[in-house]
């Protein structure tokens, strides 16, 4: 089978949890030496994507793609152009017709994945990846984003959903998609490693996260003014608008020495972060699934969490317990903050009961799983869908 991944919208440092997904996923489709397995990146990031994922039977190109808003005249243009206009079906229809003339045809390719959603595919076989859909909801309704997500949906061959919450989305909005939408759950992204020793430093918290509106870092920041014997890292990509403005408030008086963006970090440093925090705080509005709150479960870190929809069935489907709070609410947050803290080992032993549902999930599993579902698009989609074994365990319904 020969597999073309269309890479080209994820710039390494840039995109966060999706990049973390692309990179275990081609690391776990590549142990399988069966196929014939090329990926397309962006031009000028290429040896950054062979530093993260280490196979030499891929075969890689480099495309260049105009009109990037993760480039540093993107970043500025996004800083100023008010959202209203930069998430218009209007201007994404533009910006996504000029990038489309620089995506090559996939020829030689019995079939394309696209490991991000929001982007338009191309023509012929394809399996597109759903992470979330919050650009289809009200709070969050981006028309550009949206209008790109359902003609992605109509066209795809077949879809994977990462995560209970977003597949039972999917479902719900995508009826008509069900009997070719499959759950195919991921590992943890950034598990603690082997051995790792945890030296926490009291009142050292971490929200590792894009600056991403929906991120929620200005309810956290202004919690943070009533958690005096706390500090805060938030380490991640820093995207524009609201980058420039939580940098600003980081500054000021009352928070200053005390809060950081360090920016996109590497793994070392993440995990050298992990080791030395207190808890982890997660203050997202929306999320598929939170990666920071599975990596504090494998580090055994006590969470916080906002009240948000997906989060709280996160909490559902692991298990676990968490300091919840009511996402908007700084004062809610700075409580729950100041509750775990007051009981951080129950909250801890929590933590680490969660991390033993995911612990034994591979990337190797989980590249054989979206190898099953690009093989039955391949050859025609011949009988029902296959499905992930382990996702009907971790939902608790029987595999068909």
């Amino acid at each position: 089978m020969r597999i073309t991944v269309e890479a080209t919208p994820i710039r390494p440092g840039h995109a966060a949890g999706v990049e973390a997904f692309t990179y275990g996923l081609l690391t776990g489709m590549a142990a399988d030496p069966s196929h014939d397995l090329r990926v397309n990146v962006l031009r000028g990031t290429l040896d950054q994507w062979r530093d993260q994922v280490s196979a030499d039977q891929i075969g890689w190109s480099e495309i260049g793609q105009p009109l990037r808003s993760d480039t540093a005249p993107g970043q500025l243009l996004r800083r100023w152009t008010p959202t209203r206009v930069r998430d218009s079906l209007a201007v994404r229809r533009a910006v996504n017709v000029v990038r489309q003339r620089s995506v090559p045809r996939q020829r030689g390719s019995d079939i394309t994945l696209y490991p991000f959603h929001s982007a338009p595919i191309g023509p012929g076989p394809s399996v597109v990846v759903v992470h979330d859909l919050r650009h289809l909801h009200a709070a969050f309704h981006a028309p550009g984003f949206a209008a790109v997500v359902r003609e992605n949906v109509a066209r795809a061959s077949a879809l994977v959903v990462t995560w209970p919450h977003p597949y039972r989305e999917t479902l719900r909005l995508f009826p008509e998609a069900a009997e070719r939408t499959a759950l195919i759950p991921t590992p943890t992204f950034q598990p603690a490693p082997a051995r790792a020793a945890a030296r926490p430093e009291p009142g050292l918290l971490v929200y590792p996260s894009s600056t991403a509106a929906h991120k929620n870092h200005a309810t956290l920041l202004e919690a943070m003014a009533s958690l005096p014997q706390c500090r805060l890292v938030c380490p991640g990509p820093l995207v524009e608008p609201e980058a420039s403005r939580l940098l600003a408030r980081a500054a000021l008086p009352d928070l200053r020495g005390r809060v950081s963006f360090p920016g996109f970090v590497t793994l070392d440093e993440l995990n050298a972060l992990y080791a030395r925090a207190d808890a982890v705080v997660i203050p997202s509005l929306w999320e598929a699934a939170s990666g920071a709150m599975l990596e504090a479960f494998s580090w055994g870190l006590p969470v916080a969490c906002a009240d948000a929809e997906p989060l709280l069935a996160q909490l559902e489907f692991t298990g676990a317990e968490a300091a919840v709070f009511r996402a908007t609410e700084p004062a809610s947050l700075a409580e729950a903050v100041q509750r775990l803290l007051a009981d951080r080992a129950h909250y801890a032993t929590a933590a680490r009961h969660a991390n033993g549902r995911l612990a034994a999930r591979t990337w190797t599993a989980t590249g054989g799983d979206y190898l099953d579902v690009l093989r039955w698009v391949a050859q025609g989609r011949p009988g029902p869908m296959p499905r992930s074994t382990f996702a009907a365990e971790l939902t608790r319904e029987e595999a068909p």
